[in-house]
């Protein structure tokens, strides 16, 4: 026999109900912590209101190809969204377009470290939201989305790669393909922290490579490739040049947050 729509309408609430009820035990037994302190939260939310104020995001204005921050943009009008910064202007970037979620500060750094070196996930949904927010032109216009790899070697010891957790998260936000397999790092490169910029693009040239197996799908594709933090950008220059080099028409990249004085030696 079949359902009528009263019936169905029911055990549609039914199972509504049944969801908002497990989530709420859920809850009760691993409450939200907070994503800066890590300290249990009662209210809503998954960050201290304190906390929240002193967030930087990066809202307009910013570059239109990197995504750094304009401090002031006067006479410019709308069309700030085609002005790029003076250092795009003098060396044009691997990337097509970069957009970062946060400035990397001694808050934010908080909540990096904590889903970076902590495996915390707690806030993955709430993460993959502001990058869609952020950079929801680049999202929308992506074929793939890819995450900066580890070495395997260093993926085993670490057991988890948190940039592909965030990949894989806003991936599922937008019903996009989630190519995890196609940019590999064949070079276990030491630690970015404390290098120059020109440091860093010594020390991961070459270090990303894409088998041709893979090449016929990237073939005018465009990818959007994601990490968590955005310092001088070597390392997703690095992918960027060798996805391009594959046969990706085009490659923007989005990360949590982003370095705005890049000769910081802690990262």
């Amino acid at each position: 026999m079949k359902a009528s729509l009263g019936q169905y309408a029911f055990f549609r609430a039914l199972g509504n109900h049944s969801r908002r009820v497990l989530r709420n035990i859920d809850q009760l037994i691993w409450p939200p912590r907070s994503l800066v302190t890590g300290d249990q939260i009662a209210g809503p939310g998954l960050i201290e209101v304190e906390y929240w104020l002193d967030i930087k995001f990066l809202n307009m204005p910013v570059c239109c190809r990197c995504g750094a921050p304009f401090e002031a943009m006067h006479d410019v009008g709308d069309a700030y969204e085609l002005v790029e910064c003076a250092a795009c202007i003098a060396r044009k970037p691997a990337f097509d377009r970069a957009r970062a979620v946060f400035i990397y500060d001694d808050l934010t750094s908080r909540i990096i470290l904590r889903f970076k070196n902590g495996a915390d996930r707690n806030g993955l949904k709430l993460m993959s939201q502001w990058c869609v927010d952020v950079a929801g032109d680049l999202v929308r216009d992506a074929d793939f989305v890819m995450a900066v790899p580890l070495h395997a070697s260093r993926l085993r010891s670490r057991g988890y790669n948190q940039s592909l957790w965030l990949a894989a998260a806003i991936a599922r936000r937008r019903d996009l393909k989630l190519a995890h397999h196609i940019l590999k790092r064949r070079r276990n490169t030491p630690s970015q922290a404390g290098r120059s910029a020109v440091g860093r693009q010594k020390n991961v040239e070459g270090a990303f490579h894409i088998a041709e197996r893979h090449r016929k799908k990237l073939a005018g594709k465009r990818v959007l490739l994601v990490d968590d933090v955005y310092t001088t950008g070597a390392t997703v220059e690095a992918c960027c040049r060798a996805l391009k080099r594959s046969g990706a028409t085009s490659v923007d990249v989005i990360t949590l947050s982003r370095v705005v004085s890049p000769t910081d030696p802690t990262i």
